[in-house]
């Protein structure tokens, strides 16, 4: 059997509470060594996943060990330069979500991609919407059921990343930094953090983006970064979308919606609810899985690096996201709208 061997860069809690935890039970991956610039963080985690190496500096990682694949899983600033630095070693490479803090940064990206074009650069969080009910959707848009889309609106939200940082913390035994509040250590508030999955579901059900027009507010938390955004998008063949993200809401929501001129589609939480209103038959309800496999994230970039296989969320696709998302805190920050194409 063929494994691939994985790097990880960041033993924070998207490392202990996600990748790890779902590489762990993949018999095709095998967690070689793990680096994280606090050492407390990096040894403590290799413990409690079983890694044999633990690292400090990601570059000596990269250097001494033989890994196949990398996951960066690190604070998003970071996210280019290690990426770049991980394909420039030729290794393949998983990118947590958002893929970069501005366009510039993700382009470079793209621009490595293209210099190693056998590498597999999966970007989060495209894969998330890779489930039976997305694929339902899509199907029912090419039958005409609902006609032809004229709106959509997609929104994330919860009540703020401060629970969250507060139980990484507890894990390590350091004091809370809410770093996702500093503008110095975030580069953006909600609209980066939550914005991504938002505007993410609707380039991945409606294609590219033409014009962005947007407000960011911070209306609750103690940040320098914003904790509400709204983003109004018109795609390249006249759609209007709404993207919404919130660090406000309670309990938080996560859902999408596609207005057709003959009906609409309701989809709820990651995709796992869905009703369907059209002309024809009105409302439906269809029952169908959640997932398409248990760690369907990984395995599915495990299965392109072995097979060969295009991943979803490509770099180019990660590009157009960070593209609306900088468009998006432009025009909130000059009241104007910013065209990207």
């Amino acid at each position: 059997m063929k494994q691939v061997r994985f790097g990880i860069v960041g033993a924070g809690g998207i490392s202990n509470h996600f990748h790890l935890p779902e590489l762990s039970q993949i018999e095709e991956a095998e967690i070689v060594a793990i680096s994280d610039i606090k050492p407390e963080r990096a040894e403590i985690t290799a413990k409690k996943f079983g890694i044999a190496h633990w690292y400090i500096d990601y570059k000596e990682m990269l250097e001494k060990e033989d890994l196949d694949a990398v996951i960066v899983a690190t604070p998003h600033p970071t996210h280019a330069k290690i990426a770049i630095d991980a394909i420039e070693a030729h290794k393949h490479v998983l990118i947590q979500k958002p893929m970069t803090t501005n366009a510039r940064d993700s382009f470079l990206i793209v621009e490595a991609s293209r210099k190693n074009p056998d590498l597999k650069i999966m970007v989060l969080p495209f894969i998330y919407y890779d489930t039976p009910v997305y694929d339902y959707v899509k199907e029912v848009l090419l039958t005409g059921e609902i006609g032809k889309i004229c709106m959509a609106e997609a929104r994330t939200s919860h009540g703020g990343p401060e629970k969250y940082q507060a139980e990484i913390a507890n894990m390590f035994g350091e004091p809370v930094d809410v770093w996702f509040f500093s503008s110095e250590k975030a580069h953006g508030g909600v609209l980066l953090d939550l914005g991504v999955y938002s505007v993410t579901r609707i380039v991945y059900m409606l294609g590219r983006a033409r014009k962005v027009s947007a407000f960011t507010a911070t209306l609750s938390k103690a940040s320098e970064v914003d904790d509400n955004s709204i983003i109004l998008i018109e795609m390249e063949d006249g759609t209007l979308a709404l993207a919404e993200s919130s660090w406000t809401q309670v309990p938080g929501q996560n859902t999408t919606s596609l207005y057709g001129d003959k009906g609409t589609i309701h989809i709820n939480y990651l995709g796992h609810c869905i009703a369907i209103y059209s002309e024809n038959i009105g409302w439906s309800y269809p029952n169908l899985p959640k997932e398409k496999e248990p760690q369907h994230t990984h395995r599915h970039f495990i299965r392109c690096i072995l097979n060969n296989k295009k991943p979803i969320g490509t770099p180019e696709e990660g590009h157009h996201v960070m593209q609306i998302l900088e468009a998006a805190y432009v025009s909130a920050k000059t009241g104007k709208t910013v065209t990207i194409y």
